[in-house]
């Protein structure tokens, strides 16, 4: 019998952050493409709505160790390391 896939918490957070991204894309897209003033608003709203869920997602991530976004270095040690 086949042994079933166990699915962790960074599994499902990395599948929902996924989710969000592709969903704030076509909310971007529905915004260019809106004639209407009002829908206009409802889609920035809605995607207004996924980035701050987007942001919340990549925190938790963040703070688990998940995702990791490289550092911005000091201008010193740039400088330093062009020499």
């Amino acid at each position: 019998m086949q042994q079933m896939q166990q699915f962790t918490d960074k599994d499902f957070a990395d599948d929902i952050l996924t989710g969000v991204k592709h969903m704030s894309e076509r909310y971007m897209m529905a915004i260019l493409e809106s004639q209407d003033p009002g829908l206009r608003q409802t889609f920035i709203d809605f995607h207004n709505q996924h980035l701050n869920d987007h942001y919340r997602i990549f925190q938790i991530m963040n703070q688990n160790g998940w995702y990791k976004v490289p550092r911005i270095l000091d201008e010193q040690v740039v400088q330093q390391t062009n020499i």
